[in-house]
This record gives structure tokens, sequence and C-alpha cells, in this order.
């Protein structure tokens, strides 16, 4: 996972010290790889050495006075000063620590461009969506964190919600950012328009590099979109050729939203919850599925994950003939969440986001799989 590495200076102890436990404890930990330095010769010897900072966060105090362009590339001073300036090198100290980290990491990459994103040329746009025969499962906060785990391996994700009401001002800051109630208008009466128009409504989280639209948050708009009006969304995000993975989040039901989505899909990740109702409905639905999509291989398409997991299983859902594929852990922190930012700070969570991205989802790796199977 590749990290912006940042190197701060600052004699204040209790300042970089707090600075970085709230790092450490946030979301930003998958974003920096961190260094704290509160004397002059440190600092000035690591900076010397050959080691690479993409960010220098430092005092005027230290700021050295000699700097290698070629190590450093973004020097940032922290100022005591609250005065209104554009100059992107300052930085004013005591602020939200939130609102100074997502400034400097927008200033990096308006000086340094985005993140080196591999190229989707490389490969053809994958489609992911979430899915489970009851609600209450976690697909939300599963396909956030799978987006932003795979954003932080350096490829292109873009995060749809079509979800009849949709959760993505909470998991993403979208204050401030107009709604794409005009992006609607479009694929209805301009479609032939659509895909020269479409990359001015993405918006793109700057903390996790995902790409998101910002939809209405309104049933009436969402159910006024139709199985063509989506196909055809779909459909230009991936002649964008911008994106490796697009995953989508969807409701419980078999709506005409869901079921586009469904078909069009390459992967489908379906979660259960460790109790009856999930493991009875799933087996039922599962088997009707192809009759739905009209699709006979669509199961193989399909991983059962069991969300929740408090490490055992009722004995009584085996009777349902349900193969559970991945366990995800019970995270008891997250019966209140209110920010994307809750939903990626739990390590145990995030590792086993990462096992089920690189054993089921990562491209080549199933196909891998699949051979080392039918070779024995």
């Amino acid at each position: 996972m590749k990290k912006i590495s940042l190197v701060i200076g600052d004699q204040d102890m209790d300042y970089i010290e707090l600075l970085a436990n709230y790092i450490r404890n946030t979301d930003y930990s998958s974003r920096f790889d961190l260094k704290l330095f509160s004397e002059p010769e440190h600092l000035q010897s690591y900076l010397s050495s050959d080691q690479k900072t993409n960010i220098l966060l430092v005092t005027q105090e230290l700021l050295p006075e000699e700097k290698n362009e070629e190590q450093i590339d973004y020097v940032i001073t922290l100022v005591d000063h609250n005065e209104t300036t554009a100059d992107p090198s300052q930085i004013f100290k005591y602020q939200s620590l939130d609102n100074l980290l997502s400034t400097i990491i927008s200033n990096y990459y308006e000086r340094h461009g985005k993140k080196e994103k591999k190229k989707s040329s490389e490969t053809r746009t994958k489609i992911i969506s979430l899915f489970s025969a009851t609600g209450g499962t976690g697909k939300t906060t599963v396909a956030y964190n799978l987006a932003r785990e795979i954003s932080a391996e350096d490829y292109q994700v873009f995060y749809l919600n079509l979800e009849l009401i949709h959760s993505t001002s909470i998991i993403f800051d979208t204050e401030g950012i107009e709604t794409v109630a005009p992006l609607l208008y479009y694929i209805k009466t301009n479609a032939d328009q659509l895909l020269s128009k479409i990359e001015s409504f993405i918006t793109i989280d700057n903390k996790t590099g995902i790409h998101y639209l910002n939809l209405p948050v309104s049933a009436e708009e969402m159910q006024d979109i139709s199985s063509e009006d989506l196909e055809l969304l779909i459909n230009s995000l991936v002649k964008l050729g911008d994106y490796h993975y697009i995953i989508v989040d969807l409701e419980s039901s078999l709506n005409h939203r869901v079921l586009t989505a469904l078909g069009k899909s390459d992967h489908v990740l379906w979660l259960l919850n460790n109790d009856i109702q999930s493991f009875y409905k799933t087996n039922y639905l599962l088997e009707e599925m192809h009759a739905f999509l009209k699709d006979g291989s669509f199961r193989d398409r399909v991983t059962l994950i069991l969300n929740r997991y408090t490490g055992s299983m009722n004995e009584q859902l085996t009777e349902y003939g349900v193969q559970v594929d991945m366990r995800l852990p019970y995270v008891p922190d997250w019966k209140e969440v209110g920010s994307g930012e809750q939903l990626a700070s739990i390590p145990i969570f995030n590792k086993a986001i990462i096992e089920l991205y690189q054993n089921f989802l990562k491209t080549g790796q199933v196909e891998e799989v699949k051979r080392g199977m039918l070779n024995g």
C-alpha cells in the first residue's frame, strides 16, 4: 500500500504528538507514512539521508536552510497566525486537524498531480456490486472500506450508491458540493452528450481518492432512474476509461435498479448476517436469481460473505446449505456511525477487507485460483 511520506518538524512536542495521534487513529493512518522530529539536528540528519520525503511540514524555526529538491516534493511551513493567504507553502497550525490534513493533501496533489494511479487501460473496468437478501448486513460499510483499500493500492475506484435513500453524504464530506440532479436530466434527454458531460459531475474524495456522484437524497429521483438510464450511466463510467473498479452499493430488494446492476456486475459480494432470516432468504433467493437475470452463470460470480462474525456460527444455519466463502469480524463500535472516518478506523476489519480484495477480487487472482483448482 503506497503512502505519502509526511515528515513533521516542530519543537512543540505536545502539538506534534497530538497531530500524530490524530493521524494514527483516523483514516489518515492509511494515507501517511509518518516521521516526527523536535530537534533541528535530528531533522537535518534525516533530510540529508537518501529517504524520500513527499511532504515536509515544519515550523519556521526548524525549516532547513538548504533543501534537496530531489528528495523533498513539497515544503509547508506551520505558522501561528491565521491570516488569509493563498500561499500553499504556509498553513495555520491551530485549526481543526481534519481541515489541516485535508488541505495539505489537496495542495500536495494540486502541485504534483493526483496520485500516480495505474492506468485503467492496463485492464478493463471490473464492476463489483454489494447485495444481500435481507437489510442491515453492512453493505455500505463493506463497500466503502473495499473502495478505500483498493484506492490505497493506487487503483482508480468509483463508488456508486443506488439505494433508494442513499448514504453517500454520511461516508463522504459532501458539504458545499452540489448534487448531480442535472446529470439525471442529461441521462434522460441528452444521452448522446452524457459521455462528454459526466466527468464534470464526478467528485473526488480528498481523503481516500475515491470518485463518486453526489446523487440527490430523494426517493422520487432514484425511483425515476430506469433500467435503461442506469445501464447508460454505468456504460458511460466504463467508457471514460478511468476506472479499474466500479463499486456499486445496492439495497436489499429486486427492483429494476438492483437487477440491472447485478446483471452488469463482474462480481457480486452477497452479504449475510449471522442469523436464520439471512441464511433462509439467501438460500431461496440464490436459487431464483438466474431466472430473474436470465443468466445461468450468475452463481459463479457470487462470493458469499458472513459479516459481523463473532467467532462462531449457529449450527442450525448449516441446514440451509449456504456455503460461506469469507467472514468479516463484528465491530461493536459501529452501532452508531456518523462518518466514513469511523468506518475506516478498525485495523482488524481493514485487514479482512484487504484479504477479501486479494483473494476474490484482485484482477487475475480469481483466474489463478481457478486454474490451481483445475490443475489439482
